[in-house]
């Protein structure tokens, strides 16, 4: 099971690479997702694997891993 990224771990312009990766998604989910992403609530991974879907929120959790590793 993957981590879930915590506010703490959010670098600044974070915000900006999380709702390019949503972009397609309805505006009340993009709230939501980046609402799951910023929280510190522990069952936040499966929250989002509910929202997104599996294949979704794994792809979402890639793009989030390669920003990281470029900063």
């Amino acid at each position: 099971m993957g981590s879930v990224f915590r506010p703490k771990d959010l670098g600044k312009g974070y915000r900006k690479v999380i709702e390019n990766a949503i972009k397609d998604l309805h505006p009340d989910t993009k709230d939501t997702v980046i609402r799951l992403l910023l929280s510190e609530d522990i069952n936040s991974e499966e929250k989002l694997k509910g929202v997104l879907g599996q294949d979704r929120f794994e792809e979402l959790l890639k793009i989030l891993r390669e920003q990281e590793d470029d900063n």
